[in-house]
């Protein structure tokens, strides 16, 4: 389901706002998500970080930029994958990135963070992200000093990392035998930018410093580079599929129609969510009906269709959707988190307790997902479980960067779960993370 974020987990919050005031928020999508793994997944095996160690994940924010942070997490702003034109692009920038991990040079900016596999470890790698992002709302106390300080520390480079990067990038490009001109194409679209100011400059600037080496540098080592294969048809297949969905969720309904020609299969997929959004739900559920009977095996075309049933009150619709898409990736997360919510929005007693089961393991197999808290909160408060439903919230809470609510959330939860249990143990990490954030 597109547009699940941890911000808020609803569509129009997305639409509503290309950065938000006191934290980043990120864009989750099975389909996309599983898109960025296709792309990237060449270029991490070439750099020895095998296809599972590193996570990606979608910035929702219009400027350009691409970062690591809190371990082994690649970030992409939204802004930066629309302006990049393919495969080949995505894949540079993910090199880049993942060369600083290879490099260790995020091993010795010390932030004494939590791990983020715990939701208080998310939500204040969150709150550090949008302090060094520049928002001034940001309730950041983690005794690294000011923004700027912030920015050095986590996310900026020196040139000498900037330059290893570059050739260590060039090598996994070329190990993946992927486009390595696609290098400095990417670095083109910032060229320039160390004249503006630095309120100006996109971010990616400020924490990747550019200079005239680094181009004469690449191009040298790459003149004599071997020449990397075209991505595969079914790359260009999924990319088309992604940028579709981005565009279609994210620009005017009407912009959308008015732009989209002829009947294919992206195309109309492009309908389908720009009828959905107007909205026009006869014409958006002929359109999605369309692909899942053109795809009736692709678990992403069940999914929109689960999106669109639940969006418009249809829980049974959405549930049957979401079956289909659960039985064909079983063990996606996300599309477990939409079969949950569509169960917990059927709401009777058996649909809530199936409910309990498929979201908590939506949420065993991803902590990042404030939507599976929320309704995990509301299907532990169905049956009575009230500390549990306290935990959940808190979790949400914390995700969200809101810790004050979070505390106030995880002393009831402490305060109704046996002492000791890993329950219990969560609500004390979120209470000690709500401390160190004030």
């Amino acid at each position: 389901m597109f547009a699940r974020i941890w911000q808020a987990g609803l569509l129009a919050t997305l639409l509503a706002t290309g950065t938000v005031a006191q934290a980043q928020s990120l864009i989750r999508d099975a389909e996309i998500e599983q898109t960025l793994r296709l792309i990237a997944d060449p270029v991490l095996r070439a750099a020895g970080l095998g296809t599972s160690r590193v996570d990606l994940y979608i910035v929702n924010n219009r400027e350009l930029n691409a970062f690591v942070a809190g371990g082994d997490n690649i970030f992409l702003h939204s802004g930066l994958l629309a302006k990049l034109d393919g495969v080949a692009e995505i894949q540079a920038v993910i090199a880049h990135e993942a060369a600083h991990i290879t490099g260790g040079h995020l091993a010795r900016r010390n932030l004494k963070l939590r791990s983020t596999n715990t939701a208080a470890g998310i939500g204040a790698l969150l709150a550090v992200l949008a302090a060094v992002g520049g928002s001034g709302e940001a309730a950041v106390a983690i005794g690294s000093g000011s923004q700027e300080a912030l920015r050095r520390n986590l996310l900026a480079h020196s040139r000498a990392e900037e330059a290893s990067a570059d050739q260590a990038g060039l090598n996994y490009m070329v190990g993946a035998g992927a486009d390595a001109q696609a290098m400095l194409r990417v670095l083109k679209l910032f060229r320039g930018q160390e004249l503006l100011s630095n309120n100006r400059m996109d971010p990616y600037v400020r924490t990747h410093p550019l200079w005239s080496d680094r181009f004469r540098l690449l191009e040298d080592r790459i003149a004599s580079a071997p020449k990397g294969k075209p991505p595969s048809d079914t790359l260009k297949y999924w990319h088309a599929r992604m940028v579709a969905k981005f565009d279609a969720f994210q620009l005017p309904p009407a912009r959308i129609l008015r732009n989209t020609k002829g009947n294919g299969e992206i195309a109309t997929l492009s309908r389908a969510i720009a009828y959905h959004r107007l909205p026009n739900t006869k014409k958006s559920e002929a359109a999605v009906n369309a692909l899942v009977k053109a795809r009736p095996k692709d678990p992403f075309y069940w999914d929109l269709k689960g999106q669109f049933a639940i969006e418009n009150g249809k829980a049974a619709d959405a549930i049957r959707a979401y079956r289909q898409a659960v039985s064909l990736a079983p063990k996606s997360p996300l599309l477990l988190a939409g079969l949950g919510r569509a169960l917990v929005a059927e709401g009777s007693n058996a649909a809530v307790r199936e409910a309990l089961s498929v979201l908590e393991t939506s949420n065993r197999l991803d902590r990042a997902n404030a939507q599976v808290l929320r309704d995990l909160g509301r299907a532990y408060a169905m049956t009575g479980q009230k500390g549990r439903a306290s935990l959940a919230t808190a979790e949400r809470f914390a995700l969200q960067t809101r810790f004050k609510d979070a505390e106030i959330h995880a002393k009831r939860a402490a305060g109704a779960l046996p002492e000791g249990t890993p329950a219990w143990r969560r609500a004390q990490d979120i209470l000690k993370m709500a401390a160190r954030m004030k």
